[in-house]
């Protein structure tokens, strides 16, 4: 009798045991943020995801300032763009007013505005830090907490952070290390600079800002994105576009353009180069729904990365023309910019920045061009090669 007692309060201690742990297990959130995969990202559900991202500095204070029917304007626009990510700054002064405090307060009800419109926000952590007292670590560990709670956060430890706005604290690599290190490892998370890193603290990854020297007539901007499959191969990690020149009413040199044509085939080619791209534009910094030239610009841009397949940044290799092994072999170089290829197996897609009249190029052997559009600022060629004549 008193050892089927002792079985029976055993049986029951083992069934509150497992109740308890049960409860336990069912308040523990399973975290669903993107994934870095190898140099690109995927969702939970491992499907392929498409970095489209768009400036939009003020946003957070918006919500802070109890404006959110601006910024439901703004995230119902970009939803209706296709774009999925947005970037604002948690903190900030100057052209905005954000403390880091009121920062933090209104980002979890940021993060459900742009979730209800399918979109990702990178928070950008620090930003204008030298005149404003702040915790650095108290920072990112708050935005980490939030970020934690909702799948659609990314985080940017700083924006530009050697730049003379910042602490001499963010201007040190080992420092924004450690800073990332106060975030949860579930979350995707950039420090802001590439410089003076290794591979495995660099973050999970890269956002860069491209030369903005408008050099070749303007186009310098533009062909200078062809240095970044230099920084993929490298860091082995998806690298984002993040704040290249930006659209604006005029040009100003080194700072804004106002060709649409440019824009057009900076988009090509970041997509041809395997990265990941924000536009970026002058309204951008006040969260403004572009109009005028800047929505030109961007109307240019967005298109244009709809035009090469939905997964070619994921494989291939980028080549210029010219280049050993391209498909592209000749080309009248006083009649374009530059030629640029990605080529994945028998398949080959041929960006021609900026040709004109009399553009003519000799293809390698066994390559036959399949389609070509024909856009102002740059040409995009498809092209198949056919295994029997390249081995004849």
């Amino acid at each position: 009798m008193a050892l089927a007692s002792k079985s029976l309060t055993c049986l029951l201690l083992a069934g509150l045991l497992s109740a308890a742990c049960n409860r336990g297990s069912a308040s523990v959130r399973v975290q669903r943020h993107l994934r870095a995969t190898g140099t690109s990202f995927a969702t939970a559900d491992r499907h392929p995801f498409q970095w489209r991202g768009i400036t939009a500095f003020r946003l957070l204070e918006y919500v802070a300032r109890n404006k959110e029917d601006d910024v439901e304007r703004f995230l119902s626009w970009a939803e209706a763009q296709h774009i999925t990510v947005v970037r604002v700054l948690a903190m900030g002064g100057g052209f905005m007013n954000l403390s880091a405090e009121d920062g933090r307060k209104a980002l979890p009800r940021l993060l459900d505005l742009a979730a209800a419109h399918q979109l990702h926000v990178e928070i950008v952590a620090l930003a204008g830090t030298r005149d404003t007292p702040l915790d650095l670590d108290a920072q990112l560990e708050e935005i980490g907490r939030i970020a934690a709670e909702h799948d659609n956060a990314l985080i940017e430890v700083a924006n530009e952070p050697a730049h003379p706005s910042q602490l001499p604290d963010v201007h040190r690599p080992e420092v924004l290390v450690r800073l990332r290190s106060r975030a949860p490892r579930t979350i995707p998370v950039a420090l802001g600079l590439v410089e003076g890193l290794e591979r495995s603290s660099a973050g999970d990854y890269i956002t860069w800002h491209p030369p903005r020297d408008p050099g070749r007539d303007g186009w310098g901007h533009v062909l200078a994105l062809a240095e970044g499959p230099d920084l993929v191969k490298r860091w082995n990690k998806p690298v984002i576009s993040d704040e290249p020149i930006g659209a604006g009413p005029v040009f100003e040199h080194g700072r804004r353009d106002d060709s649409p044509a440019r824009f057009r085939a900076a988009a090509v080619l970041t997509r041809l180069a395997g990265l990941g791209a924000t536009f970026h534009y002058e309204g951008g910094l006040q969260a403004a729904i572009p109009t005028g030239r800047e929505l030109e610009c961007f109307n240019a841009w967005n298109e244009a990365r709809t035009l090469q397949p939905s997964d070619i940044e994921r494989s291939g290799v980028f080549r210029r023309a010219r280049d050993e092994g391209a498909a592209v072999v000749d080309y009248s170089s006083d009649k374009a910019l530059a030629v640029f290829e990605r080529q994945r197996g028998n398949l080959a897609w041929i960006a021609v920045i900026n040709p004109s009249q009399g553009f003519a190029m000799r293809w390698g052997t066994g390559w036959n061009p399949q389609q070509t559009r024909r856009l102002d600022g740059v040409w995009l060629i498809s092209a198949r090669r056919d295994a029997r004549q390249s081995f004849r």
